[in-house]
């Protein structure tokens, strides 16, 4: 039953194919972001692609480790302000006009002067970096933070772009899960069956979560192993703050492997939470294609209702719960996690697990409770 549940979901080609754009365009914008969009510049002489980023991974290994102002101070006297920051441009021909000036523009250069570093006009009129006033004072040269290699600090640009594209895949998928038995005139034979109901109800939800997981997996995961490949494995243990993650203040110096880890764990939650919301909202309603658009509107909806609403009212209570309700739905649900403090993740994730929860129950009560064919069955009859 479970096999086939499966096939019956799968055997769509809409969801397929749903499927297998959203992981090629992960795979073509995150190597757009990474291999092709580096660029190094070494006293005049241009490294590109994989030429640069191997490069950076040599020069950011002399000064790897713990975060101080003598690692500061050692990268800024040995390759000076970045010729290629103020203005940014990654293209041979950026990469060339940059280059004419000669100095240097590198991964370690770049970091101090966009963290520690202010923006002056240089003799030559062009914009160049000079350390600001007091940056010996940042709380952040501790030495508790560890410095390191992560590459392109938009990691989580990369997770956010291919984690909504895996929800709209879980909802293409799943939104025909129970409405198809009204489309397909097979609810008469579903809704009486006397034994079995749970049982069913437990295969489909099973089939769903299950698919859900591989919708969340591929693309995601896809970005984590890409992100491994062209950076390395060392770079998972450079601060979060330094590779640019959404971390809670104060929680900067967490291990970039150990935020990330944090990061997937809610970004799975969220994708049974979709699962489950789709299938009751498909539990609801008598088309696959009403069952879609709603999914999509209560996917986006809560996210909506936060920014178009709830952040123009007052601060009391009761707006900061509303808060709270909406950032645990699975659109905003992982980043709010990271970026929450220790005792505000454990009350989102209780929200977020019990709207998981009852979503699966609101399926099963729609759909396969004994009053569901008394209520429903006579209008798919007529």
């Amino acid at each position: 039953m479970f096999r086939m549940e499966g096939y019956r979901i799968l055997s769509r080609k809409v969801g397929l194919a749903a499927m297998a754009v959203s992981l090629l365009t992960v795979w073509y914008f995150a190597l757009g972001n990474t291999i092709w969009g580096e660029g190094l510049i070494e006293e005049g002489r241009i490294y590109y692609g994989a030429g640069a980023i191997a490069r950076d991974r040599e020069i950011a290994a002399e000064f790897a480790g713990p975060l101080t102002e003598d690692t500061v101070r050692a990268i800024w006297e040995k390759y000076g302000p970045p010729v290629n920051c103020a203005q940014r441009n990654t293209s041979m021909e950026g990469l060339e006009a940059a280059a004419k000036t000669g100095g240097n523009d590198n991964y370690c250069n770049r970091f101090v002067a966009e963290r520690f570093g202010r923006q002056v006009q240089g003799e030559d009129g062009r914009a160049t970096y000079v350390l600001a006033e007091g940056w010996t004072e940042s709380a952040y040269l501790s030495g508790e933070h560890i410095f390191g290699y992560t590459g392109a600090r938009d990691y989580w640009d990369r997770f956010l772009f291919a984690y909504v594209l895996a929800h709209i895949s879980i909802i293409v998928l799943l939104s025909p899960m129970f409405s198809e038995d009204y489309a397909c005139r097979t609810a008469d034979i579903i809704l009486p069956t006397a034994k079995g109901r749970l049982a069913l109800w437990a295969r489909r939800m099973g089939v769903a979560c299950t698919l859900a997981s591989v919708c969340f997996l591929l693309p995601c995961g896809s970005v984590f192993l890409e992100h491994v490949a062209c950076y390395g494995a060392e770079s998972l243990g450079a601060s979060s703050w330094i590779a640019g993650l959404p971390v809670f203040f104060g929680r900067g110096h967490v291990p970039m492997g150990e935020a990330l880890a944090a990061l997937c764990l809610g970004g799975w939650v969220s994708s049974l939470m979709v699962a489950a919301l789709t299938c009751a909202v498909s539990a609801c309603c008598r088309h696959s294609f009403s069952s879609l658009v709603r999914s999509l509107l209560l996917y986006i909806g809560p996210f909506a209702f936060l920014r178009l609403v709830l952040d123009g009212l007052p601060r009391g209570f009761v707006n900061i719960l509303l808060h709270y309700f909406c950032y645990s739905f699975p659109f905003s649900y992982p980043g709010m996690f990271l970026e929450a403090p220790d005792k505000d993740r454990l009350f989102m994730t209780i929200i977020a697990l019990s709207v998981t929860l009852a979503g699966a129950a609101l399926a099963f009560a729609t759909h396969f409770s004994p009053w569901a064919d008394r209520l429903i069955s006579p209008a798919v009859r007529g």
